[in-house]
């Protein structure tokens, strides 16, 4: 057996497969989908597991995905032909039901499904082709003019779902337009799934007063480092290699709440080792050390996130990079490269870890240049086609929207070959700190005397 059928990076694990916070999340989603014409809206951060997360509920339930993936060109009625394209009625089954109490289509007797089925099944079609036209004749009339209501039929009825996917990339007229549409759904009883990266989608759909009460919000988010854990464990017992509980610990903290950066450094561990297979690892009885974690976490983020790269190569040039006086943008990603890991900093957070980057006071930006670099991302980051960091100037916090590009920023350079973090009074020792000292003691909460003390005691022992 291949390490990487153990550790997958692709399509649904088994062996590292883990219910997340002991299963809530499958039994919130299977919940959902048991209550009948509801709108079942998974949202959270990209990579945090929500395909996965209703591949393995529907298969529990026997039920097929009927998957459309959207892009900003979609549009509705394009939506609807591409579900019809994927459905194979060789595929569908009589819909299961749980509730026996239920006498209407889904207690008639197992249906010969077909195009035809379909056609006969919906009224606008009825009756408009020759009886001698064959089934794919007839799926081409029916693609022709795709509409929701060709859908409800094959949902009601068969083991299909309907899933939307990268709904946050529609355009927004698109989104509403789309909402509006799904009351044939829920009139009929049929439930869909809508997956996006933000809440957009909520707003949008609580606005829309056809689906008070007939939504149910499924918010995944970063995984917990218990979770995460569990996959290295279950991994690692499988293929007979020895990880400590530190390192464990140590990957799941730097995969930055997400399940896939963990399968894939920790096979990156085993190849980096040479071992290609579960039978490789067991003979070569492998105990893994901290530089083989840095060195996958490292090689992951420069295989997998480089696309990452052309997107900080921007940020950190910032606007009119050969005007500005200040490194800014490039000072403001650095301290989120410091430790505690997080995804968002409040204002005094990054003066306060500025202070603890290698540069001399004099070097970094005063509060205009800050606020002034605060108030322009977002045009910024508009006009270059991403979107990756936010400020709330209501809360004053920065926030990192996209968890693999912190980790991508942590780790696009090997811990060795990055500068130790300074205590603030160690960088002090690095230039002549008179001019500095006044503004900055106030800034950090020191005072003066106390610096002089720190400042004259280190030139002592120096000398």
């Amino acid at each position: 057996m291949l390490i990487a059928d153990v550790f997958k990076t692709v399509g649904q694990p088994t062996i590292t497969y883990v219910e997340r916070d002991s299963g809530k999340l499958d039994h919130a989603l299977h919940s959902a989908l048991n209550e009948r014409g509801q709108l079942c809206l998974v949202t959270g951060p990209s990579k945090t597991g929500k395909t996965t997360l209703y591949r393995q509920v529907l298969s529990r339930r026997k039920e097929i995905p009927l998957v459309v993936r959207c892009d900003k060109s979609l549009k509705c009625p394009e939506i609807w032909k591409k579900a019809l394209e994927e459905v194979d009625f060789s595929r569908a089954e009589q819909k299961t039901v749980l509730n026996a109490t239920r006498t209407s289509v889904e207690a008639e007797i197992q249906h010969r499904f077909g195009w035809q089925w379909l056609a006969d099944a919906t009224i606008r079609f009825k009756g408009s082709y020759a009886e001698e036209a064959s089934d794919s004749e007839i799926r081409k009339l029916v693609l022709s003019d795709p509409g929701p209501d060709l859908l409800v039929p094959i949902l009601q009825r068969t083991n299909y779902v309907l899933i939307i996917e990268d709904f946050h990339y529609l355009d927004d007229d698109e989104k509403i337009l789309l909402f509006q549409q799904w009351k044939r759904f829920i009139d009929n009883e049929v439930s869909v799934l809508v997956l996006g990266t933000t809440h957009r989608a909520v707003d949008i759909a609580n606005s829309n007063k056809d689906l008070i009460g007939r939504i149910s919000q499924i918010d995944v988010l970063q995984w917990s480092h218990d979770d995460l854990e569990k996959i290295c464990a279950s991994g690692f017992n499988h293929i007979g290699v020895s990880i400590s509980s530190g390192l464990k610990s140590s990957l799941s903290q730097e995969a930055v709440g997400l399940p896939i950066i963990v399968q894939q450094s920790c096979l990156q561990m085993m190849v980096d080792r040479g071992v290609e297979t579960v039978e490789q690892a067991k003979k070569k009885k492998i105990t893994l050390t901290k530089r083989d974690a840095e060195g996958a976490l490292h090689s992951v983020a420069r295989q997998k996130y480089t696309q990452f790269e052309s997107y900080y190569s921007t940020l950190i040039s910032g606007p009119r990079e050969k005007a500005r006086k200040y490194k800014t943008y490039e000072l403001i990603l650095g301290c989120f490269t410091l430790d505690p890991i997080k995804f968002s900093l409040r204002r005094k957070e990054i003066d306060q870890r500025m202070a603890k980057l290698i540069v001399i006071p004099s070097e970094i930006p005063p509060a205009a240049s800050m606020n002034s670099t605060f108030g322009a991302l977002r045009k910024f980051q508009e006009k270059r086609g991403f979107d990756l960091l936010e400020w709330r100037p209501s809360e004053e916090i920065l926030y990192i929207i996209e968890p693999s590009f912190l980790f991508y920023v942590r780790w696009r350079t090997l811990k060795t070959d990055q500068p130790k973090q300074l205590d603030f009074l160690e960088i002090l020792l690095r230039t002549d700190w008179a001019d500095d000292a006044s503004e900055i003691a106030k800034e950090r909460s020191f005072s003066i005397e106390y610096i002089k003390e720190f400042f004259q005691k280190a030139r002592v022992d120096k000398d």
